[in-house]
């Protein structure tokens, strides 16, 4: 789904009446201008949304890749919106947990600090190639990223290792 050419709807000036009363639609710069898009299937999106923290809740995994699904195919979001709204929602989702286990004494800082700076340089890096490089490739990117984890994650479960 994600790598399939679509129809560019995102600058359309129609969008959902949820949209519209939640303030949903917006802009983003692309090549030194600003583009405008319009949010669709609001409750579409909630609903994958809500699967996706059922999914994630059960097996213990991130689910930021069916958020972007979620918003670039079921919402009309752009894909750049979508991948960095989903990593912005999996910080503050990641923030709040944090404090509940450091609060309970469950984080070793000895791990958690090289862990917390490969990411911080990871995600500076990654937000700084998001503007240059092509929607297309990252689209192909993500498709390739997602599906190994899925095999992995098929993998893990036929051989027991869960």
């Amino acid at each position: 789904m994600m790598v399939v050419k679509k129809v560019d709807r995102s600058d359309n000036d129609t969008s959902g009446r949820l949209a519209v009363f939640f303030k949903l639609n917006g802009s983003y710069p692309v090549d030194g201008t600003v583009k405008k898009y319009a949010v669709h299937n609001v409750v579409g999106g909630f609903v994958m949304m809500f699967f996706a923290g059922i999914i994630s809740g059960l097996l213990g995994i991130g689910s930021g890749a069916l958020k972007v699904i979620a918003m670039d195919n079921i919402m009309r979001i752009p894909f750049k919106v979508s991948t960095t709204t989903s990593n912005f929602m999996m910080g503050v989702t990641a923030a709040a947990s944090a404090i509940v286990y450091l609060h309970r004494g469950q984080i070793d800082a000895g791990i958690a600090m090289p862990v917390a700076v490969g990411v911080l340089c990871g995600a500076t890096l990654g937000s700084k190639l998001l503007v240059k490089t092509k929607t297309d490739k990252l689209k192909v990117i993500f498709a390739v990223v997602v599906t190994f984890l899925a095999l992995q994650m098929i993998y893990n479960g036929l051989s027991g290792r869960l």
